[in-house]
């Protein structure tokens, strides 16, 4: 890789890691769940336009390739711990409740 090609790199996944709301993907994995990871998988957002201008072509394309890699990976990981944290309090949950239901079954 030449030095435009590391530079866009590093200036994009820079600018990835500032743009993503990482709480807005952990709020969808916990509310949509599995569709949420799907979701985060998917959809790739496009970098800002003003961080490309005067900038050669070369850089726009190392750029955008890797703003898109970054973000769907920020999002994909942020989505998995939302879903994480649903999953473990609905597991938490099933088990007190299945607790809760052992002790008054007992007491009769």
């Amino acid at each position: 890789m030449n030095n435009d090609q590391n530079q866009a790199r590093m200036d994009a996944e820079q600018d990835a890691e500032l743009d993503v709301s990482k709480i807005l993907w952990i709020v969808v994995g916990f509310f949509i769940s599995l569709i949420g990871i799907l979701i985060a998988y998917i959809y790739q957002p496009n970098p800002p336009a003003t961080k490309l201008m005067d900038k050669s072509q070369e850089y726009v394309m190392f750029y955008t390739e890797a703003y898109k890699d970054k973000a769907r990976s920020i999002q994909l990981t942020y989505s998995a711990v939302g879903f994480a944290i649903s999953a473990g309090i609905t597991i938490i949950t099933f088990l007190a409740g299945v607790a809760m239901i052992g002790s008054i079954t007992s007491n009769f």
